[in-house]
């Protein structure tokens, strides 16, 4: 019985092991959709649009920069843009400014681009 136990507590410890790296490796030529928003050491990317979880970093400078600033004036400059993009998000680390982003996107291709409000967070000062 004691050793069905220790087997049972090993195959969970294994599957855990497993859905952990599955969830902390990137993913490379995926669509991401969300939030994009910039400023003074912000390059910010709110997957999904979720502005109560931490952002991932937005590779700067990219590829794409031309295009989305292109895209952001026609728009009349909004504080932020919903981006559907199809790009790498990188595995689970310290990226952009002060290593203070979890992930980075980097932007292969848009797919579309519209007006958003900026997302309100604080994390980076209460996290310090």
């Amino acid at each position: 019985m004691n050793r069905t136990r220790i087997q049972i507590v090993a195959g969970v410890v294994v599957a855990l092991s497993v859905v952990l790296v599955l969830w902390a490796k990137g993913r490379r030529d995926t669509v991401l959709t969300g939030t994009l928003q910039w400023g003074f050491e912000e390059s910010a990317f709110f997957p999904d649009g979720d502005c109560s979880k931490r952002p991932f970093w937005w590779e700067y400078p990219n590829q794409l920069d031309k295009d989305v600033g292109a895209k952001w004036e026609a728009l009349g400059k909004p504080p932020a843009l919903h981006l559907v993009v199809r790009g790498n998000l990188s595995a689970f680390g310290l990226h952009g400014h002060l290593g203070a982003y979890r992930r980075e996107v980097q932007p292969i291709a848009l797919i579309s681009v519209a007006p958003a409000s900026r997302c309100r967070w604080t994390w980076v000062k209460e996290g310090r």
